[in-house]
């Protein structure tokens, strides 16, 4: 059964197996490092037994979450655990009175781009050159949030 629980720093070096696996750009350690420090980061693993299987990084700032990483193990993705990672986020804003999400997504990651329209994203701009050497395009997706 997987449980979403906060990241510590002893689950950095797994949460960096997936990182490099998942993205031609990964982040750095110190950035996850960095993240668990801040006072605006929220960084959660989806855990089944002892076995991390996925993380979602976010900043909230003010009234909007920003995503930052949300990457699945290659051998537990097509499980829902993105979707459990990202319905607890989706949870956590409502609550926390937050009006977007927002995020940037390689525009070649069709997948990723699917996953996140199907959850309520829309494209909202672009940043040309982001990602592989200023050879791909960032597409940037934001999810309005009712307010209570």
């Amino acid at each position: 059964m997987i449980k979403i629980r906060d990241m510590n720093a002893d689950d950095v070096a797994e949460v960096m197996k997936i990182e490099r696996a998942s993205f031609n750009e990964p982040w750095a350690e110190i950035h996850f490092y960095f993240d668990l420090y801040s006072k605006i980061s929220y960084n959660w693993v989806a855990v089944n037994k002892d076995e991390l299987y996925a993380y979602i990084c976010f900043w909230k700032i003010g009234d909007e979450v920003h995503i930052n990483n949300i990457a699945v193990k290659e051998a537990n993705r097509k499980q829902g655990i993105a979707q459990k990672l990202l319905d607890k986020l989706t949870s956590f804003a409502r609550k926390s009175n937050i009006k977007s999400m927002t995020l940037e997504v390689n525009e070649h990651n069709m997948s990723a781009q699917a996953f996140y329209k199907k959850n309520g994203f829309m494209e909202v701009g672009r940043r040309p050159k982001y990602y592989e050497n200023d050879q791909a395009d960032a597409l940037i997706l934001m999810k309005e949030l009712e307010t209570k």
